[in-house]
């Protein structure tokens, strides 16, 4: 009988034993077990944001690419220069695509940015392009620079959007207006001097009564700088908007003065002989 108790007593210590280890085994296991995927995440990305939602933000577009000519509102004509600089990941193979459409979203012209310098660079890199279109049906369209995007996938698509307006009858620039005291002279274009809005010149006298115009002519503050191709024998005409540094010194101009002496047009002249 006593022989009995103590298996009985033996077989209870070790049913407790047994309890006692799997509760230190359950804390262990426990603490070595990596914590909730989803508190990692939030640990990694503060505010709540997780790896996946960190993933898909896009860098701003404004922090990617800039133009500097069109700029938003001008008016322009064919040939259209564009001029900017863009990140080297907005490039694929050194250019990216742009475009042009009038206000009804039909394209006018399609064709490529050319990076002027090294493109496989995190830095900004200078482009340009030239777009070449008829005259539009309507008087404003957008031009729209789109980042190059080889993997067709939608969410590494980005584009940049500048509104634009036409010269439907080819007058970027008024004819002078003698009525409102403007006047005309010819010029041969020796500086630009851009910090004091202003370029130096040598008038060439066409006329016996031209006015005479000072070296120093300043440009008023919406001054436009005007390009006139003259393609020959057709006698066609483009016309379109350009900055005073694409004018060589030494160039022949054209100056349309204001009543107060300020230049309010440069018009800058080639003429392009077809065979």
């Amino acid at each position: 009988m006593k022989e009995k108790a103590v298996k009985k007593y033996i077989s209870i210590l070790f049913i407790i034993i047994v309890f006692i280890l799997s509760i230190i085994l359950s804390s262990c296991f426990n603490i070595v077990q990596p914590a909730d995927k989803t508190q990692t995440e939030t640990s990694l990305f503060p505010f709540g944001t997780t790896a996946q939602s960190a993933q898909s933000v896009k860098e701003p577009v404004e922090n990617m690419i800039g133009v500097i000519s069109p700029k938003e509102g001008d008016t322009v004509a064919s040939p259209l220069l564009i001029k900017g600089e863009a990140r080297g990941a907005w490039y694929f193979e050194a250019s990216f695509p742009v475009r042009l459409i009038d206000s009804e979203g039909e394209t006018l012209a399609v064709y490529y940015a050319q990076a002027q310098g090294e493109w496989m660079t995190e830095d900004f890199v200078p482009f340009f392009s030239e777009l070449i279109f008829e005259t539009p049906k309507t008087e404003t369209g957008t031009l729209i620079l789109e980042k190059d995007n080889p993997s067709g996938l939608p969410e590494n698509d980005a584009s940049i959007e500048i509104p634009v307006k036409f010269a439907i009858d080819n007058k970027v620039v008024k004819d002078t207006d003698p009525s409102k005291g403007e006047y005309f002279a010819g010029a041969i274009l020796k500086q630009v001097d851009l910090s004091n809005n202003r370029i130096i010149v040598e008038q060439l006298i066409n006329e016996p009564n031209e006015k005479i115009i000072s070296p120093e002519v300043t440009l008023s503050g919406d001054c436009k700088i005007i390009k006139i191709i003259l393609k020959r024998p057709e006698e066609k005409e483009i016309i379109s908007e350009i900055s005073l540094e694409d004018i060589a010194a030494g160039s022949e101009i054209g100056i349309i003065f204001q009543a107060d002496g300020t230049a309010r047009a440069i018009i800058y002249q080639e003429i392009v002989e077809n065979s």
